[in-house]
């Protein structure tokens, strides 16, 4: 495993989902990717699963915000593809709790693989057995 970075993060769908639904914690999510800009040693990424997530509740639930602008949105924010690696990792947080979902254990693999803290609006993950960081964004 890659040594960890502080300033590197991984976002859950829920994170985001969280920032653009103006729910608790969302804030948190804003006040990141406003840091991007500012503090160019802070690395923001998602993995290209939790982006599928985000666009098909953006178009289920009609969110009126165009693919465009969730880009905009999320500027500086580096989109990962999901690879063998993520895959493999991700089958075996399947292991640690069979209520994750493949979009979690998407964003776990990936956070893994680049040795980050990922961040997410699920209170599930704090009572998993994992090992990657965790940044709930509410409690």
């Amino acid at each position: 495993m890659r040594k960890l970075l502080v300033n590197r993060i991984v976002l859950d769908a829920s994170a985001v989902l969280a920032m653009i639904l103006a729910e608790p914690g969302g804030e948190i999510v804003d006040a990141l990717l406003d840091s991007i800009e500012s503090n160019p040693e802070v690395q923001v990424a998602i993995s290209s699963v939790n982006w599928c997530e985000i666009l098909t509740r953006m178009q289920r639930e009609k969110l009126g915000m165009s693919t465009m602008r969730l880009t905009s949105v999320l500027a500086g924010v580096d989109l990962f593809p999901f690879g063998k690696n993520e895959a493999e990792d991700a089958a075996g947080y399947a292991s640690v709790n069979r209520a994750l979902s493949l979009g979690d254990r998407a964003c776990l693999a990936l956070a893994k693989s680049l040795g980050a803290t990922a961040w997410t609006a699920e209170q599930l993950w704090a009572r998993c057995k994992l090992d990657v960081p965790l940044k709930l964004i509410r409690t």
